[in-house]
This record gives structure tokens, sequence and C-alpha cells, in this order.
């Protein structure tokens, strides 16, 4: 009798076991407290608020939405599909007012301030490699590479999102991670097909 070999991990798997990873890092980077000290006030708040994968959900979404404004500002500039560039004005629309939202989060949770993905290659997640391809692109070569790099951050953060309703615990984080799985799923939506 043939064995068959273990199912090939889904998409959405993958994406939990990378949200999961994400919130070990984020859960091993504290130092450990003193046995039978109290956690301090804020963390303590911050605890009863904010479960593992709501802070993981929040660090991650702040470097993923800040780092894609220049690329919509320059579809804005460079693209010649009216309809791309009106999207890409909504969505820095959208970005400008969730990014505050997002830091006022992290600090009710008492996050770090710096970016702990800085550097990283992740789906979604513009880095410096990327958005230099995107600065020399032209005509369109440029709007091709735009779409997709729109494409794939569009569709990894509604995969967070949606990662982020069905394990998250704050209802004040999940209340903005539903307006993130709409507001991404439209836009996606709307990219130009090819």
């Amino acid at each position: 009798m043939r064995r068959r070999p273990p199912p090939r991990p889904t998409a959405h798997i993958r994406l939990a076991a990378g949200l999961l990873t994400v919130l070990a890092l984020v859960a091993g980077c504290g130092a450990e407290p003193e046995p039978g000290a109290a956690p301090p006030p804020a963390v303590a708040a911050a605890a009863s608020e904010f479960g593992g994968t709501d802070l993981a959900w929040v660090e991650l979404m702040i470097p993923m939405d800040e780092q894609l404004l220049p690329v919509l500002d320059l579809v804005r500039a460079k693209a010649a599909d009216p309809a791309l560039v009106a999207l890409a004005g909504e969505l820095r629309g959208t970005y400008d007012q969730e990014i505050p939202r997002l830091r006022a989060l992290s600090d009710q949770a008492g996050l770090p301030k710096d970016n702990p993905h800085a550097g990283h290659k992740m789906p979604g997640l513009v880095d410096a490699d990327l958005l230099a391809r995107l600065r020399a692109g032209t005509g369109p070569e440029f709007e091709q590479q735009a779409v997709a790099t729109l494409r794939e951050h569009l569709d990894q953060l509604r995969n967070l999102a949606t990662s982020e309703l069905a394990n998250g615990t704050s209802p004040t984080v999940k209340t903005l991670a539903e307006q993130v799985a709409k507001t991404r799923g439209d836009a996606s939506a709307r990219l130009p097909k090819g």
C-alpha cells in the first residue's frame, strides 16, 4: 500500500503560520520579568485589551501601510490610466487616515516605536529594491509593475486582516481589521486585469 505524500499547505495555512511566527517574535522581544513581580500598569492594561495576534497585526500593518505611500505617489505622478491614478489617490487618503489610528493603537499597546520589519522581504511589503525599480520604470512597463505591486500588497493586507478577524481578541483592532479587509478587497477588485 503506497503512502500519500502529506498535503501541501494552503495559502491560509502559510499566512497563519507566518502570523504565528510574527507573534512569536513579538512575544520573545521583551525582557523576562523578575519572578513574582507584577507587570507594569501600562503592560497590564495593554494585555487586557490586546492579544498576541492583535499586537502582531498592528506592528506589521504600520510598515505595510507606510512603505506603500511612495508607490501610491509614483502611480499618481506617472501612470497614464486615469482609473489607476484615481484609485491610488483614494488609497493614499485611506492610508493617511489609517496610519495615525495604527500608531495610536501601537502606543496604547506599548509597542516599540522602531520598525522590527525594516529590511525584511515579505509579500506585500514594499522594500527599497522594489521602490527603486518602480522609480526607474516608465510607460506601460511602469504601470504593469505598479499594478502587480499594488495587487500583491492589497491581497496580502486583506489576508492579514482576515487572520486578525479570526484570531484577534481586541474589539478595537478587529474593527479596524474589518475596514482593512473591505477597503483592500474593494481596491484589489478595481485594479486593471492583466
